[in-house]
């Protein structure tokens, strides 16, 4: 994950679904800028297991269910 890339939230969060944009890259969170919905142009620190790159999304969420 790199900064600027464009990610969204899991399902499972909160606010998730919801497109945001990196822009900071920590050990164990990314600081993150909603690019949408009710928190549109906040950053937020957000778990690095809870937000996925656009391509993996769907992926990602499947695996996530299949597990429960």
């Amino acid at each position: 994950m790199q900064v600027g890339e464009l990610v969204k939230l899991a399902k499972w969060c909160k606010n998730g679904p919801e497109l945001m944009q990196v822009r900071d890259v920590g050990f164990q969170h990314v600081k993150a800028l909603f690019l949408g919905g009710p928190k549109l142009g906040s950053i937020v620190d957000v778990s690095k297991g809870n937000i996925f790159a656009l391509e993996d999304y769907d992926e990602a969420m499947r695996k996530h269910y299949e597990r429960r």
